[in-house]
Formats: C-alpha cells, structure tokens, sequence
C-alpha cells in the first residue's frame, strides 16, 4: 500500500477511515449507489454470502487519525509485523473478493482512489462519482475496482455507513450500527452521507494475522505523547526514529500528530502563509552572544551552537561574525516591517521585511549575522561574497542552522536572497537538510510554497 494537521484526538475522532474526504477536494457529495463504471461488471442473480470475506482494518494517527481497509491477508500481515505506524484493529464489513477480475454475480463493484496529498484512499460504487474525481480532481489516482458489494439491501445483509468530516478531511465507513449512531449522536466533526454499499453479515472466514505487531514508531509510539507535552525535540526525534525518519514522516503526511506551527520546537515553520502561534509568543530564555551587535537574544536550546559556529568561522581564518539581530518582538517586527513598506511599497517592502507574527526572529531560532574584520564589521547587504558569507555557507549546518532565504528561491519563501539570515533547526535535521541538497524548509517538509501572505 501507499501513504503519504496536528493534534490528539479522542478515540471517537480516531474512527477516521483512509476512504479519502471528497469535499476538499472538489466540493464531493454523497451519491447514492447506481450502476458501476463501464470498466467493471456485475450479474443481476442473489450473491452468495458465503463467498464473502471480511477485511482486515487498520488505524494510524499518523496519517492523521486514518483507518486502511485491506482484503489481502499478505497485505495485512506485512503491515502488522513490519510497520509501526499502523496498528491492527481486526476485521471489519464483509465484501466479496473479485473472481478473473470480474465481480461475483449479483454484486457491483468498489472503486478505489488514492490521494498523496490527503494521505487516504476513497472509496465508491457511484459511477457518476467515479467518473467526476477521474475527470476533474488531480488530486486524485484512480486505482481501479479493489472488490465487490451490493447496492441494495437483501435478507443477510446490513447497511454501511459513510461519514464525511470537513475537519479531518476524510470518509469513514462502517457497518457497526451502533458506531455510526454514536457519531451521529455525538460528534459533530462528522456528517452523516447515508447508506455507502451493503454487506453479507456471515460468511467465510479470513487466515488470522499472527505474529508479534512491529514497534510504534512515531505518532503509533505510546511515550510519544509525554515527550510532546515537555517539548522534548530529542526524545520525540528518537520515537520517529531519527531525523531523517521524522523529516519523512512530515513530508509523507505520517505525522499528524506532529505540530509543525509549535514555536517551542526547532523545527516549528513560519512563512508567509503559516503565522506564530500565539501571536504574541516570546521565547521563555534568550542569552545574548558574547559578539553581538544588539541587544536581541537567541534562543537557549541554539545559542550553544552559534557561539560555536562564531569560535570556528574564526578559527578557520575566514575572519569573524556578529549577531546583528536576533530575536525581535511582535510590536519590534511592526514597526520594521512598516517602515519597510513606507520605504518600498507593499510588494518589495514585503521581499524584505515579514509581517508581524510572520518572522522568525520572533521565535528567537533566527540569527542575522554581518562579517567584521580589523576595521569592524560590515552592513548585511556587504555579507554576500566575502569570505565569512562562503563559510557560514558551506558549513553552518554542521552546527544546527541553515541558510533560511536562498538564491532561486524567492518563487517558495516568498524573499528575496539573504545569505546573512540564519535559522536553526537542530544539529541532527540540519544535516538530513545538507545531505537531502534542500533549499528551503518548505521542500524539506513536502509544504507548499508560501511566496505571498
């Protein structure tokens, strides 16, 4: 199977199906059952209830609170035994398995959908929608008919229910009456969409899944949540399983419970289009750098590293650098960014300066630094080409920071090129960064582009 935001939820929300969420990604609605799709088949004679299987059903908060639905035993051992981000749940509805890739006589076909970008799949038996998500969604893969149902009820068989949550942009199926009564009744995340398929209420049984369950790794982790709740960047790094397992985890969508706009830790993104939260946070320690320039503070989990970047940018021979801001106020942030505008306009004011509660400075993880020499140090805009600038470069990820604002990438960040703005994002997912040859955070995380507010 495939896979590719961020809060615990109760075990009622957790009834997230990976039967992706139509209405955001298109404006889908509940269709009722109709005739299938010309590429499948389906007989008009009673189906055989004993011919029918039950599937196998996982859940991974990971991909943010998402159940897999699988018909294929090898499939299903395989997930349990050897990836810690699902865990199984057992078997689910009935629905008869194809036969030379054809439905058994007298049920109609289940498409199927999967979508990288809402890490789920979809799931149908409306041709009409079938062929609307085909056409008009690229969001969408269409993976073909998976097996079989009915479109009307009949002695033996019991109703389906298909739910439909705008919050976690997902479908959920069921046929536990007294689940979707509970959702019904309860939760308001969820809407109710009627009737999805009908299913046998007996017939063969499934190869049990055998076999110690693979680790939990990442959101499936039960330490994960103490580690969340102290803001411990380590513990939590080493419960995905390093750095490159937790950078694959954001880009893939397995980590939802993972909070990328948490300013307490190091790898928290603020851009253009993702703002502090809270607005008016301000850091719980700043220590000032032994050379520095202002009186704006880093952070106490990055100052370590960036005085020991200042002592070996020095010790090379390249010469030395200063802090010439550090951490800036919501209120500071205002007044910089409209001086900005009233200089430049809006636009160019806006390649330069950060609305407020958009900067990074605020989070006190970003450094701008300026080359000194014998005669002092220079401005920011002198940084570019000197022999501090080439150094801070080539090797300030080998400390925890990154070169935030790139040449070539102002079309993602949405600024124009500042090789003196530095952000730190940890020793270990600086290096994933170097070694992966990313060129802003918002590649490194799989986010979209964020060149405008």
């Amino acid at each position: 199977m495939t896979g590719s935001s961020a809060r615990s939820r109760s075990r009622t929300r957790r009834w997230v199906a990976v039967f992706a969420a139509a209405l955001a990604i298109g404006g889908l609605t509940a269709v009722a059952p109709t005739a299938p799709a010309p590429s499948a088949t389906a007989a008009t004679s009673a189906p055989d209830p004993d011919d029918s299987r039950p599937i196998y059903r996982f859940w991974s908060q990971g991909y943010d609170n998402a159940h897999f639905y699988t018909l294929d035993h090898s499939e299903a051992q395989n997930l349990h035994t050897k990836d810690g981000n699902w865990a199984y749940e057992g078997t689910d509805f009935r629905v008869w398995p194809l036969e030379s890739g054809t439905c058994p006589a007298g049920t109609s076909p289940v498409h199927r959908f999967w979508s990288s970008a809402y890490s789920s799949h979809f799931y149908t038996m409306s041709a009409s929608e079938v062929e609307r998500v085909r056409t008009t969604d690229s969001n969408w893969n269409y993976e073909g008919v998976r097996f079989c149902s009915t479109q009307s009820q009949s002695a033996g068989t019991t109703a389906v229910h298909r739910f439909w949550s705008p919050a976690f942009r997902k479908h959920f199926y069921t046929a536990n009456a007294a689940e979707a009564q509970n959702l019904r009744d309860n939760d308001a995340n969820w809407n109710y969409e009627g009737v999805a398929m009908y299913a046998p209420t007996s017939g063969a049984g499934s190869a049990p899944i055998t076999g110690a369950a693979a680790p939990r790794v990442g959101c499936q982790s039960p330490a994960l949540p103490a580690a969340l709740a102290v803001k411990d960047a380590a513990r939590i790094t080493q419960l995905f399983g390093g750095a490159g397992a937790l950078r694959d985890a954001i880009a893939a969508g397995r980590a939802d419970c993972l909070p990328l706009d948490d300013p307490a830790l190091p790898w928290v993104v603020v851009n253009k289009q993702r703002a502090i939260s809270p607005l008016s946070y301000t850091p719980p320690s700043l220590t000032v750098p032994s050379s520095s320039l202002v009186d704006g503070g880093i952070r106490s989990d990055a100052i370590g590293s960036f005085e020991q970047l200042q002592r070996d940018v020095a010790n090379s021979g390249a010469g030395r650098i200063a802090l010439t801001s550090g951490y800036r106020s919501y209120a500071t942030q205002a007044a910089i960014h409209r001086n900005q505008v009233a200089l430049l306009g809006q636009v160019e004011g806006e390649r330069l300066a950060a609305r407020p509660g958009h900067s990074e400075h605020q989070l006190g993880l970003a450094a701008d630094v300026v080359a000194c020499g014998t005669n002092g140090c220079g401005s920011l805009y002198s940084f570019a080409g000197t022999a501090q600038e080439n150094w801070v470069r080539d090797n300030s990820w080998k400390y925890g920071w990154i070169v935030r604002y790139e040449s070539g990438q102002s079309g993602t960040t949405g600024y124009n090129p500042e090789p003196w703005h530095l952000r730190y994002i940890g020793v270990d997912l600086a290096r994933v960064y170097h070694d992966g040859g990313y060129h802003s955070l918002e590649a490194f995380f799989g986010l979209p582009a964020a060149p405008q507010y």
